[in-house]
């Protein structure tokens, strides 16, 4: 970590009363984290404000909402810590280069790199210009990529000590690190240098197979699970596992480390040759198309189950944290969680590098200023919420007919036992891409018909997209086969007890499984109550649920939000905290 020394004239506050703001910039899924001392006040992304899926603003209409809904403002700040180090990535930006000569020779000429570095000077005067506030006496601090993604595992883990594993594309030039955490210091132990990237590989893959990089990976893990296994597309032959944890990619197979930017190629002909040549967007699927989506399952669950077995033997823990876009995967997740060498496991909710501006906070809180770790919270409800009198005056603005109510899971119970669509805000809003049941939309999941209706007339994505399910976490076991007893953050992929297959249809994916949610009375008590109260109308405690949002935007945020959602989408009913707005006749 780079730190900028403050102004000699500036008095430091003790450690513990220190606000702190984490950014995090330069790449997609931009987001801030606000901090006192140790504890985490305020986390969100800023797509959720800007409105831009993915956003690569710098998140700067994400400190706002922070800080006014703190009531705070900049000049309160005392430390700015940045997710990503500019020299870092310069210097293995040049290693990369020489080592990959005469390819990667173009990249010189790459102008967004050279934008990149750019942005990267001129995030502190962009920040002073506009927030009109001399930052002259506030300390200015960069942690590299991959340690902000394990500071955002290891330090809200309920874990002192534990094994940390980050996994993404490329962070600065880099795809995976391995960790030690113990108490508040986080220990380097590996650096596996890009372009040797089983995120990379994900993505490149899900390229060729027609769907959006960096949003598209979802879907082909989706997809994964109608394919079959197939000798052809044994994608040993691209990668290989190598002792001692390593992971290399047979460069033959790939452009996607000689080519950045704009115009980015992502495979070679050699791999077309191999494996088929790419499907456009909108194309018809083909049974290549699956199957080369499970053999690229398959494969990222051996190279996570690798990165496991080596972690293992150099820590001697039985407990690991998880975090980075890799993370997301869940099935390779359960999978390691299920024959990996880790008896505890905790994944960070927002391992995207939307939780890397809280990573970033948190290393400079607990690892650079050793403020102890006294209160565990894996909280992931840090966004902003909103009074009645907010939520009336969206409502009255927007000119829709409203009634409020004193029992508003007992209200949403009612109507999704009779098959109608809930769009669900309560409380702050989630961190991280998975929607929590506090901006969600809630469906009965004991319809057959229920996926594809959402699919196609809801959220307009492709048919063979599952959904979630979310269910008390005391109940779990009764309906899925859990490898352990929570899943909070809709991270792991489960099977559904053979039981419940054709009795909860709407959540049960082709291959028998579901990426389960688990909800407890503390973590969540309205989600939980709704819970039960759809159990008296409708016999089972689970939910379908799945983020607030319509096609190609991003989960939404206010109520003015969801109101426009809910209007513009096929949603029969939206309840928004104690306030209740129907369409009279269902859009089925």
């Amino acid at each position: 970590m780079r730190l900028q020394r403050v102004t000699s004239g500036q008095v430091l506050k003790p450690a513990s009363e220190r606000l702190i703001l984490g950014i995090g910039a330069f790449a997609h899924d931009t987001s801030c984290a606000l901090m006192r001392g140790g504890r985490v006040l305020f986390a969100a992304e800023q797509e959720r404000f800007d409105r831009q899926k993915h956003s690569r603003e710098y998140p700067f209409a994400a400190i706002d909402a922070g800080l006014r809904w703190l009531g705070l403002t900049f000049r309160d700040i005392d430390d700015i810590v940045v997710n990503y180090d500019p020299d870092r990535v310069t210097r293995n930006y040049i290693r990369h280069i020489w080592r990959w000569l005469p390819n990667s020779l173009r990249m010189l000429f790459d102008i967004s790199r050279y934008k990149h570095a750019s942005r990267s000077r001129n995030l502190r005067p962009e920040l002073s210009q506009h927030f009109r506030t001399d930052l002259s006496g506030v300390g200015w601090h960069w942690v590299d990529h991959h340690l902000a993604h394990a500071a955002s595992a290891f330090y809200r883990s309920p874990f002192d000590e534990a094994a940390i594993l980050t996994s993404d594309a490329l962070g600065e030039f880099e795809s995976v690190m391995k960790a030690y955490g113990r108490g508040t210091r986080i220990e380097v132990l590996e650096r596996i240098p890009f372009p040797h990237s089983i995120g990379s590989i994900y993505s490149a893959i899900t390229d060729h197979l027609g769907f959006k990089v960096y949003s598209g990976e979802g879907t082909v893990m989706g997809l994964a699970g109608f394919g079959k296994l197939r000798r052809k597309f044994d994608l040993s032959r691209i990668a290989r596992l190598t002792p001692g944890g390593g992971f290399e990619i047979e460069p033959g197979f790939f452009k996607y480390h000689f080519t950045m930017g704009e115009r980015r190629e992502w495979l070679s002909k050699r791999f077309v040759s191999r494996f088929g040549k790419s499907r456009a967007a909108g194309e018809p699927l083909e049974d290549r198309h699956i199957d080369l989506a499970r053999a690229l399952q398959d494969f990222t669950d051996l190279v996570l189950l690798h990165f496991c077995g080596d972690l293992s033997a150099r820590t001697q823990s039985d407990r690991i944290c998880y975090a980075g876009g890799v993370a997301l995967n869940g099935y390779s997740n359960t999978r390691a969680m299920r024959d990996g060498p880790f008896r505890e496991w905790f994944i960070q909710a927002a391992a995207n590098d939307g939780g890397t501006a809280l990573g970033a906070a948190l290393y400079y809180s607990h690892h650079v200023l050793g403020i102890p770790r006294t209160e565990y919270s894996s909280d992931v409800f840090l966004g902003p919420d909103f009074t009645n009198d907010e939520i009336e005056q969206a409502l009255r603005e927007n000119e829709v007919s409203f009634f409020k109510t004193s029992q508003p899971a007992e209200e949403a119970a009612r109507r999704l036992a009779r098959d109608r669509i809930v769009g669900w805000v309560q409380g702050r809003m989630e961190l991280g891409p998975r929607a929590l049941g506090h901006r969600s939309i809630l469906a009965n999941p004991c319809r057959p018909w229920m996926k594809d209706h959402l699919n196609h007339k809801v959220k307009h994505r492709e048919p063979f997209r599952p959904f979630a399910p979310i269910v008390p976490e005391e109940r779990a076991s009764e309906f899925f086969v859990m490898p352990c007893r929570s899943s909070p953050f809709m991270l792991l992929i489960m099977d559904v007890l053979p039981a419940w297959r054709e009795r909860l249809p709407a959540i049960t994916h082709i291959d028998g499984t579901a990426r389960v949610q688990t909800v407890t009375s503390a973590s969540d008590a309205v989600m939980h109550s709704l819970l039960l109260a759809f159990e008296r109308e409708a016999g089972v405690p689970v939910l379908l649920n799945t983020s607030f949002n319509g096609p190609a935007e991003p989960i939404v945020c206010t109520p003015a939000d969801a109101v426009r959602s809910f209007l513009k989408w096929g949603i029969d009913d939206l309840i928004i905290g104690d306030y209740v707005i129907e369409r009279k006749q269902s859009l089925r």
